[in-house]
């Protein structure tokens, strides 16, 4: 794991940023666009945020919320976040709107990498893993990369809209209810895109990662594959040990080693 993370190793900081757009992507999800530069500047691929969802004279919710940065431009100073209404903290942070300003603690975390031999990337997805992966295909967009996405939702209420992606990205949707795109799930449909592939990105269950781990040689190849772990994260910063997991190579913090890793490590 340390070959990826020595590479998004990136201080981490206090920002007051203003939301400069609000846009649904449907009822319960919002794009919050924001302007901060410096934030802008710092962030990598699959890092994230701790958000504090309350007014500034408020102290509920309490705790901050995690979210990856969804999008970055850099020459504009701006970064996004999607938000899926969750709970009490979410819903909040959906409800700003242009001119609000938001505490955020970041970039935190370990992202994802992009070797240098890679031309062709498969992003993979479920639900609402996507966040953590547009900001990864932006980045290799910008490198002339080959981006393939596929992604597995419940229905098509969960899609996300293929209109928000760049037009460079082979978009895959695969729903179980066969409601649009292909009918199935993520196990069934990857054996037909991984030849293709020079390296693999995943954001699925924990279950899911492990099915695929067992079943794709492919996967197991070294270097080959990472994996985002989505895990409820308390503090962001490796005190409370909640975040904690067994890896290959002993116990890890996902808010402080992840929530990227090598595939090898988590699918165990």
């Amino acid at each position: 794991m340390a070959d990826y993370a020595e590479r998004n190793v990136r201080p981490v900081r206090l920002y007051t940023t203003t939301v400069t757009a609000n846009k649904d992507v449907r009822a319960d999800a919002h794009i919050i666009e924001m302007y901060a530069p410096q934030l802008a500047q710092a962030v990598q691929p699959g890092q994230y945020c701790m958000v504090r969802c309350s007014a500034a004279q408020a102290s509920d919710p309490l705790l901050r919320r995690p979210f990856f940065i969804h999008s970055v431009q850099r020459d504009a100073g701006l970064c996004s976040l999607l938000v899926h209404i969750q709970g009490r903290g979410s819903a909040w942070l959906a409800t700003q709107r242009e001119g609000s300003l938001l505490d955020i603690l970041g970039p935190m975390g370990h992202g994802w990498s992009i070797r240098p031999t890679v031309s062709n990337l498969l992003v993979v997805c479920e639900g609402t893993g996507i966040a953590s992966l547009t900001c990864l295909m932006q980045t290799a967009l910008a490198q002339e990369l080959s981006v393939t996405l596929v992604a597995a939702y419940e229905n098509e209420h969960e899609v996300y809209p293929p209109a928000l992606l760049p037009p460079e990205v082979e978009y895959h949707i695969v729903t179980r209810d066969a409601s649009t795109g292909q009918q199935g799930d993520i196990l069934s449909v990857l054996g037909t895109y991984l030849p293709w592939a020079d390296a693999a990105y995943l954001c699925v269950a924990h279950a899911t990662s492990v099915a695929l781990y067992s079943h794709f040689e492919k996967l197991r190849m070294k270097l080959f594959a990472q994996a985002a772990v989505l895990y409820p994260l308390v503090c962001g910063n490796g005190v409370c040990l909640t975040c904690s997991i067994e890896t290959r190579s002993g116990s890890r913090l996902v808010c402080r080693d992840g929530p990227v890793f090598d595939l090898r490590e988590v699918a165990r």
